[in-house]
């Protein structure tokens, strides 16, 4: 899936989340689901929670770079894919409209 640089993720208002030592756990409580999450895909989660004004593929993989020894278009395409996940689970959203300063810094 090819992905627009300008489309930010966002978060569902309805999942909850936990973190272990192994990943994350969340919960959406709209559908009564759990879903568990790799330590990698707990990061991404971590930089979408962190940023409510939304967060773009970049910024993600921004932040994950810090964490990770892995070469940034590998973490591109895992992140990406990833994103997918969450969407079509319905625990995120994809906004392609522009995004304010604050968003296309990653929130900072």
């Amino acid at each position: 899936m090819k992905h627009n640089s300008h489309c930010v993720w966002n978060v569902s208002g309805s999942v909850r989340s936990t973190y272990t030592q192994d990943g994350a756990v969340l919960l959406d409580v709209k559908k009564g689901a759990c879903y568990s999450m790799n330590v990698v895909a707990a990061h991404v989660w971590t930089a979408l929670e962190k940023n409510q004004e939304g967060i773009t593929l970049a910024s993600i993989v921004d932040a994950l770079e810090t964490r990770f020894s892995v070469a940034r278009e590998q973490l591109e395409s895992d992140t990406a894919e990833c994103l997918e996940n969450l969407q079509r689970l319905g625990l995120i959203s994809r906004n392609d409209a522009a995004m304010s300063s604050s968003a296309a810094s990653g929130g900072a």
